[in-house]
């Protein structure tokens, strides 16, 4: 049914079926209802930012440097996703719900996304089901709820990804490049987690762009240059200011934010230890403290990938990729390489799974409707 003609697929996302849209819309109001309703409730989150953000309204001085104490130590992120929220809270007084209500709609924003990018390649069944999925998913639900900035981080990459799609399809590297500016936005957010989600960007453009291996690897090149440039922007003005100028750089050790991004951000994220995501191995995303997250869905997502890869290549096993087994390669390496890391990294968060539930979303999406299907 969607693993054929894909004009059938464009042709139903262009509004053939009204339903979809009803449907979308009840979709999306869920999403909204869970992440907006009583946020009053949920307090300032993350105290620590909360101040930091309290303090960046202060000065232009402390908004710029992403101060946390009146000046003398800034936050140990940077402060793209701070300053949002100084935005927010600017706007709407300073408030408990005003600092989460960028990360809520953000959170809404990343489903309706998700449901485009799955449905232009699978049709609008699968669409659906994958925004559905993510709308629902609970350490989702849970990030769009609070200040931590895995919500507009998710939104940055799901941009990021529509671009990378577009340059994979047609081989235009102004895609890439507009790509590449995105995902250095996400690093401005969260750092090198915004570069999680490079190797599935970079090997869907490399099998699928219509284009020569010499020009691909050309264009990579220059979309990793463009990365560079549009993430370090912040941290070169930030190292370059003589120290008794600025905040010292939180969590660093020795007072700027390369060794921030290198060390505590870094190194100390796969070499650490951290026992509220226990022990590294195969099987933690499945464990008490993470099963009940997202871990159960993964079983889903990962029979839904081998089985609607299966049928995708069985009926066009040759070069070059069609859009689906395109969307495969970007939903699957995504999923894996995070599902990866996540099970060897030592210090992280919880909150961090955020970035691997859009991939899982999709793969549940596009699962479910190759295994109907099949049946």
């Amino acid at each position: 049914m969607y693993f054929g003609d894909s004009v059938r697929n464009k042709r139903e996302m262009k509004g053939k079926g009204p339903w979809h849209h009803i449907v979308l819309t009840a979709v999306l109001a869920l999403s909204a209802y869970l992440n907006l309703s009583w946020l009053t409730s949920e307090g300032y989150g993350n105290i620590y930012y909360a101040a930091t953000v309290k303090n960046m309204l202060t000065s232009w001085h402390n908004f710029f440097f992403a101060s946390f104490d009146a000046g003398f130590v800034s936050v140990d992120k940077p402060p793209l996703g701070f300053w949002i929220q100084a935005a927010s809270a600017y706007l709407f007084g300073f408030h408990g719900w005003s600092l989460l209500l960028p990360q809520a709609l953000a959170g809404i924003l990343c489903v309706a996304l998700l449901y485009y990018l799955v449905g232009r390649s699978f049709g609008p069944v699968a669409g659906l089901l994958a925004a559905l999925a993510l709308a629902l998913t609970p350490i989702s639900v849970a990030t769009n709820r609070h200040n931590n900035l895995e919500s507009l981080l998710a939104l940055t990459v799901l941009l990021a990804a529509w671009a990378f799609i577009l340059a994979a399809e047609t081989g235009r590297p102004r895609w890439l490049v507009v790509g590449a500016l995105v995902v250095g936005v996400g690093f401005n957010i969260k750092m090198l987690e915004a570069f999680l989600v490079l190797p599935a960007f970079y090997l869907l453009y490399l099998v699928a762009a219509p284009v020569g291996w010499r020009r691909r690897m050309i264009h990579l090149g220059l979309a990793t240059v463009v990365i560079v440039a549009a993430s370090l922007p912040w941290v070169v003005a930030v190292d370059l200011t003589p120290a008794e100028q600025r905040p010292y750089v939180g969590s660093s050790s020795f007072n700027t934010v390369t060794d921030l991004i290198v060390g505590w951000n870094g190194v100390e994220r796969l070499a650490g230890s951290d026992k509220d995501v226990g022990d590294p191995g195969p099987l933690r995303l499945l464990d008490r403290q993470l099963g009940g997250q997202i871990g159960w869905l993964l079983p889903l997502a990962m029979v839904g990938l081998v089985v609607a890869s299966w049928q995708s290549w069985k009926r066009r096993p040759c070069l070059p990729l069609n859009r689906q087994q395109q969307a495969l390669v970007l939903w699957g390496t995504w999923f894996m390489s995070l599902v990866v890391f996540f099970s060897v990294a030592g210090d992280w968060d919880p909150y961090y799974l955020a970035m691997l539930a859009p991939a899982v979303a999709a793969l549940v999406g596009v699962g479910v409707v190759a295994l109907w299907h099949d049946y």
